[in-house]
């Protein structure tokens, strides 16, 4: 099998068809206007409480969408390109489709009063992402990131996997960060439960997720790569399908189902293997199944905890066969309107965002005594001592703090996004300068590990945690910080990976 066919990631052009696409969204975005007119100006306009939104809803969707629509047009889409996956995993659905729910009043979060004038900071909050997208754009299009992708080409390792190689280091790496999630399971900082203290080796097991990250979508490579389909193909391939339902499980997160769906996704399209219009439909339908089952479950299994407070591993599975029995049992009509409803007020964002544009200046003097202040700046700064070495490092950019402060309630971890870390941090200019600095980052990891000359396996294993590591809904001031830990990570483990490659590839030829 030639690694270079394996490797070959460049998706051909898919003719008109996929220049249908960007003149279909000018002749929606379009019709969208002249409906906006028609029903301005025959007063129709108080039947939705937030008409007033529509306008800078259409503005905020042709700036998330125009990279999308444009790629596409050049026959270069792909669901796991940095503006395609940053606009469709989370910012069109939260700010976009965010802005509709808000707009038709179909949630109705208690934070809401915390927005002094809705009918200007509402607005406001979606032009600062729409401008803010714009600035990650922008920053991924300037030649910047790909400069330094090309300068560092050359020194980057040139280890050359075949599947069969990567069975074993795959599953020793699953297991090792099976092994992380479990002892941070038993510590209580995972799954749907928290500690009330930090301790100093908490972050190191959370970046240590990586591991599991890294053998999962190492092995889906090796399923969807490998033509030798021996007893450990299906070995692995079992075990692959088995921790979907159980991550979940354990987690009790609403979108941790949809979120294992992404690596099995980017494996698919980054084996060689073309992207028909099938395969696109059938992901669909899984991306959709995923989020309604993640959603019943999540949102079931977090109502019969009741809280996020810690609890022994044994009364923790209790509350997994107690979701269980009640999904069992429950009326199907009453599991779907929880569940949509559930949906709504975890899709929409666009509120949380409001409150941080209606409040940064006001809360500004604040935010030290919170341990906010300037935390892009001094996460960046003292992320390279571990807590381990400085045991009083404070937690700059504590969501909880942050929810204490600016939605009177520490119990939750409100959204943020990097555009209110941003605003709150270096004002309305921070927000697309900010996000042009992201984008360079983008441009670099998909410049060097995907949209590159000389591809390679462990690349691909890569650029997943990389890529999801960018949070939209979390702090700015947590991406750089994660980077390099994550690196760290990466380098060390795929280095291990590929000695163990070679001994296999050594006995198998003596």
């Amino acid at each position: 099998m030639s690694s270079q066919r394996i490797d070959n990631l460049r998706l051909q052009p898919s003719g008109r068809g996929n220049k249908l696409i960007p003149i279909l969204l000018i002749w929606g975005v379009a019709f969208s206007l002249l409906v906006t007119f028609v029903w301005y100006e025959n007063g129709l306009g108080d039947a939705i409480k937030g008409f007033y939104l529509v306008p800078w809803i259409i503005f905020a969707g042709v700036a998330v969408l125009a990279p999308t629509a444009w790629l596409t047009y050049k026959g270069k889409f792909d669901p796991f390109h940095p503006l395609i996956f940053a606009a469709w995993s989370y910012v069109f659905p939260a700010f976009v489709i965010g802005g509709i729910i808000i707009a038709f009043d179909w949630v109705n979060p208690f934070f809401m009063s915390f927005i002094d004038d809705p009918k200007s900071q509402l607005p406001l909050s979606l032009v600062y992402v729409g401008v803010g997208f714009i600035g990650l754009s922008v920053g991924f299009a300037l030649p910047i990131g790909r400069y330094i992708a090309e300068k560092l080409e050359p020194r980057l390792p040139k280890w050359d996997w075949e599947p069969n190689q990567v069975w074993i280091p795959g599953i020793l790496l699953l297991f090792a960060g099976i092994g992380v999630n479990l002892f941070g399971f038993v510590q209580g900082i995972m799954g749907f439960q928290r500690l009330t203290e930090v301790g100093i080796f908490d972050a190191s097991l959370y970046f240590l997720l990586t591991l599991l990250s890294e053998g999962t979508m190492l092995l889906w490579l090796a399923v969807f790569t490998t033509k030798e389909k021996r007893g450990i193909y299906y070995i692995v391939f079992a075990l692959l399908l088995l921790m979907l339902p159980l991550r979940m499980a354990l987690l009790g997160s609403r979108s941790s189902l949809l979120i294992s769906i992404f690596p099995i996704a980017m494996a698919f399209q980054y084996s060689g293997r073309k992207l028909k219009w099938q395969y696109t439909a059938a992901l669909g339908v899984i991306l959709l199944l995923a989020v309604a089952i993640g959603v019943t479950y999540g949102t079931s299994f977090r109502n019969i905890k009741g809280s996020e407070a810690r609890m022994d591993a044994g009364d923790y599975i209790g509350q997994i066969g107690a979701t269980i029995d009640y999904l069992s049992n429950e009326d199907p009509e009453i599991l779907v309107k929880n569940s949509a409803q559930a949906l709504a007020d975890r899709v929409e964002n666009l509120s949380s965002l409001a409150v941080v544009v209606a409040n940064y200046e006001r809360l500004a003097p604040y935010e030290e005594s919170y341990g906010l202040e300037n935390n892009i700046i001094n996460d960046t700064l003292t992320s390279f001592i571990p807590r381990f070495v400085w045991n009083d490092k404070p937690p700059t950019s504590d969501a909880r703090a942050y929810s204490d402060l600016y939605f009177n309630y520490g119990e939750n971890s409100f959204a943020i996004s990097p555009f209110g870390d941003l605003v709150r941090n270096f004002g309305p200019l921070g927000v697309p300068l900010g996000m042009l600095l992201l984008g360079i980052y983008l441009r670099f990891i998909y410049a060097g590990l995907i949209d590159t000359p000389h591809p390679a396996l462990w690349k691909k294993v890569a650029y997943f945690p990389l890529l999801t590591l960018v949070s939209y809904e979390a702090f700015y001031a947590t991406i750089f910080p994660s980077i390099v830990r994550t690196v760290f990570i990466l380098a060390v483990s795929l280095f291990l990976v590929n000695l163990i490659a070679k001994q296999i590839r050594k006995s198998r030829a003596s």
